[in-house]
């Protein structure tokens, strides 16, 4: 799995807010778009979402950082305002691209966030949930966007995103 700073950076960049700039001060807010090593770390204000995916304890050095897979880390995700955030981000830049078919559209997500091309399966499942949130959204006028908002979200929920094979 990613360390838990690395996950914070993959969000911030594939919401296309991450600032890759080098040196300068530290930050305290963890909705920043610096990189994570820049975060300012106080022994008695822990960052919530990092420390759930195991970031060391700032008060001594960690030469091995263990990985916990635990069902709390994976509903944090799911309802993090961060998370739901870099999600309405990720899909703007979807639909900003204007595809000609969800499928095009849905395609352009798993290779940004993925880094590949959904398989068959996983194109007419992801194509069904699009339609399906759709129809649960019907009568707001920015559904299809509020859907592509959902299909990020759970994209960026998947284990594939935070672990590499």
């Amino acid at each position: 799995r990613l360390e838990a700073e690395a996950i914070r950076d993959s969000l911030l960049q594939i919401a296309g807010t991450l600032n890759r700039e080098l040196h300068g001060p530290s930050v305290a807010d963890l909705s920043s778009p610096r990189r994570s090593v820049y975060l300012r770390v106080k022994r008695s204000e822990l960052i919530p979402f990092l420390t759930m995916f195991d970031a060391p304890e700032p008060t001594q050095s960690v030469g091995d950082r263990g990985s916990t897979t635990l069902p709390t880390q994976a509903l944090a995700v799911m309802n993090s305002l961060f998370v739901r955030d870099t999600a309405a981000r990720f899909s703007a830049r979807i639909l900003a691209a204007k595809h000609a078919t969800p499928e095009l559209a849905i395609a352009s997500a798993y290779e940004q966030a993925l880094g590949r091309p959904p398989t068959t399966p996983e194109a007419a499942r992801m194509k069904a949930f699009l339609d399906a949130q759709r129809q649960l959204l019907a009568g707001k006028p920015d559904a299809p966007a509020q859907a592509m908002r959902e299909l990020c979200l759970a994209l960026l929920c998947l284990n594939e995103f935070i672990y590499v094979d």
